[in-house]
Parts: C-alpha cells; sequence; structure tokens
C-alpha cells in the first residue's frame, strides 16, 4: 500500500474528525487549507456528515506537496493533543483504545487498524503498529501527541521514532511501527 490511498474506494471519514484535523493548522494555513478541501470535493462540512476517505486522503498528499511532511507531523501532533480523554487517562490506555476512536470516524470499508504491540514500563518503551491508509508522518505526529501528553509520570523525556528497521509506508508497506522511548 502507498501514503495517501484508501483501502477500499468507498471508505468514509466522519466530518467531525475533518474539523477536529481541520482546526489543528495553523491560522496562516487554514484558509489554504479550506481551498484544498473544496478542491477536492470535500463542502459544508458539519460533524455528522460523512465523506470520501480517498477525497480527504487526497488532501493530505497536497499538503504534504505544498508545506511537507514537517507540516503534516504538526498537525498530527496537535491532533494528539486535542482529542478529549478522561483526566485519569495513562499512555497505554490511550495507546491501546487509538483503535476504537479510528474506527468510530471512519466507516464502509476496510480500515486496517492501530494496535499497541509491547508496553514495557521498566525497559521504558512502547510500540505501536499503525495500519491505516494516513500518510506515516501525521501518524506519528500523532503518537508523539499522544505520547507527550499522557507520558508516565516517571518520564522527564519521551521521544516517538519511526522503526526503520522494518519497512513503513514511507516504502510502501501497509503498516508503519513507532517505537516509544521514555527517560
Amino acid at each position: 500500500m502507498t501514503e495517501f490511498i484508501a483501502f477500499e474506494k468507498d471508505a468514509e471519514v466522519a466530518g467531525h474528525a475533518i474539523l477536529t484535523c481541520l482546526s489543528c493548522f495553523p491560522v496562516y494555513y487554514r484558509a489554504d487549507v479550506e481551498s484544498i478541501l473544496k478542491e477536492k470535493n470535500i463542502l459544508d462540512i458539519t460533524p455528522d456528515k460523512w465523506f470520501n476517505l480517498q477525497n480527504y486522503l487526497d488532501v493530505f498528499k497536497e499538503i504534504s506537496m505544498r508545506y511537507g511532511p514537517n507540516t503534516l507531523f504538526n498537525v498530527g501532533l496537535a491532533v494528539g493533543d486535542s482529542i478529549p480523554f478522561p483526566p485519569e487517562a495513562t499512555l497505554e490506555a490511550v495507546l491501546t483504545g487509538w483503535d476504537s476512536g479510528y474506527r468510530s470516524h471512519h466507516r464502509n470499508a476496510t480500515l486496517g487498524y492501530i494496535k499497541l504491540l509491547s508496553f514495557d514500563y521498566q525497559a521504558k518503551k512502547a510500540v505501536v503498529e499503525v495500519k491505516t491508509s494516513y500518510p506515516c508522518h501525521f501518524a506519528r505526529g500523532m503518537t508523539m501527541g499522544f505520547a507527550r501528553r499522557f507520558k508516565p509520570q516517571d518520564a522527564g523525556f519521551i521521544d516517538v521514532e519511526l522503526d526503520k528497521s522494518k519497512p513503513s509506508h514511507l516504502d510502501g508497506a501497509d503498516s508503519s511501527f513507532f517505537v516509544i522511548t521514555w527517560l
């Protein structure tokens, strides 16, 4: 699978997810992003309306081409920072429940998944597999947003890196693996 390609043509994304993402763009990009959304036939966005996922992924692709992968990372980071969770949420619980949240905002197709593969408090390391149609840099940003926001209490520093020992979306693979470490 290549980045920016929906698993199936009938896949849809909720307007709520699009609005959340749009609100995470820096103000100086928003008019341009809104213009790109319109170009890709994503019009009259309301939280309860559904939109073609491929059209939305085309928006991400255009943003990546115009502004680069760091913009996708930063938007993912802001999305991870903004999604509401109960105050007692832990990083392990958030990463475990991420797939459920993803599924609640997408429908009508094979969606892939987001899976916490390991979480080791003693080794201060966790591994997440993201098998979705979203770009790798955006997924890493979301992972970092969650990690930074819900880092373990004893962590002074937390980092998220793409596991370069495995193929990723950047290489055309179906999944990207993110290694979360903390000190």
